[in-house]
């Protein structure tokens, strides 16, 4: 008996549908070979692509059932993954299933609408196109849903009214949109990423980001040398030093170099200066990594939290089981 496809191995038909048109559910099943959009999860993977079907109005939903999805413009959609759980493929960055989408592996094309119905009438859904992830939310942890930022790639200049209301639609919550936002620009997707990698730190471009899990990283390593007696001072605004902090006490003087990553692995990025640094004098390499961070709103910042912590002390470079690439430097230290 042969088995039967899954979903996933059947193509979607994405010539014959027009952005700026409207279609049912069963429009959309209807000119399906074989499949079935998946309603309940609102995300449904095919062969050739990813098909988002959404509903922006959520005001009547359960409280945790409240996901964040929004034009900011005609060239920016943000989306919310649901609950994660053991059963929902899309409710985590790592699932093989999302780390397809999120790597662009596949073509994401969208449908959305404002509200489910109108004087009990079911709405349909405007096709908006193929969209394309730009950015996402990497520091969920399969706690929390997490967010997706995606540049759309064929709303027309001359947008028709229908599909300009939905664009022009926005949560009542204003904080709740800013915190989706500044969540989903947390890791910015390139042809060169993969959200796979978990070597390490790797670069942040939400400079916002960076900077909070840096100074938490900071107040980590003046806690330890504190406690360890020393006198602490932070020299990191200084110039071609190559170190973070530089701790006294009677009879010894340490340099330490901070590093700060959401990320479960060891390897960071040093500059030159602190490769040579490290060369000529002792200097400790204080690693903070598995940072946690959340939104506060009230501050518009990142409030970070947790992690490990790792001190190479003396660091050294060049040693034999550690790795030291060239890219400013990204160091590996032994595992």
């Amino acid at each position: 008996m042969a088995q039967s496809k899954k979903i996933s191995e059947y193509k979607f038909p994405i010539e014959l549908f027009v952005v700026g048109n409207k279609y049912s559910r069963d429009d959309i099943n209807q000119r399906l070979d074989k499949g079935r959009i998946d309603g309940f999860k609102g995300i449904t993977e095919f062969s050739n692509c990813f098909a988002l079907v959404v509903t922006l109005e959520k005001k009547d939903k359960p409280k945790n059932q409240k996901y964040k999805d929004f034009f900011k413009n005609k060239r920016e959609f943000f989306w919310e993954s649901q609950q994660p759980g053991i059963t929902n493929k899309f409710g985590s960055t790592n699932t093989p299933e999302m780390s397809c989408l999120l790597n662009r592996e596949k073509p994401s094309i969208l449908f959305a609408r404002i509200i489910d119905k109108t004087k009990g009438k079911t709405n349909k859904f405007i096709y908006c196109g193929e969209i394309e992830v730009e950015s996402f939310d990497n520091g969920a942890n399969n706690l929390r849903p997490f967010g997706v930022k995606f540049t759309t790639k064929e709303i027309p200049k001359e947008i028709p009214s229908d599909l300009s209301d939905l664009i022009n639609w926005k949560p009542s919550n204003n904080s709740s949109l800013i915190e989706a936002e500044n969540l989903a620009i947390t890791h910015t997707v390139d042809k060169d990423s993969d959200i796979n990698e978990s070597e390490g730190q790797g670069i942040l471009t939400n400079q916002k980001l960076k900077i909070a899990i840096e100074n938490y990283a900071m107040e980590k390593a003046f806690e330890h040398y504190k406690s360890q007696g020393y006198a602490t001072f932070d020299v990191s605004n200084k110039r071609n030093l190559g170190y973070d902090i530089r701790c006294e006490r009677p009879g010894s003087t340490k340099y330490v170099e901070v590093k700060g990553s959401h990320k479960s692995g060891w390897c960071v990025l040093v500059t030159k200066q602190e490769v040579d640094n490290a060369k000529k004098q002792p200097v400790d390499l204080f690693i903070v990594n598995k940072i946690k961070y959340r939104w506060i709103d009230e501050e518009i910042e990142y409030e970070c939290f947790e992690g490990e912590i790792r001190i190479m002390s003396p660091w050294k470079p060049n040693p034999n089981k550690s790795s030291l690439k060239v890219i400013n430097y990204n160091f590996c230290p032994d595992k």
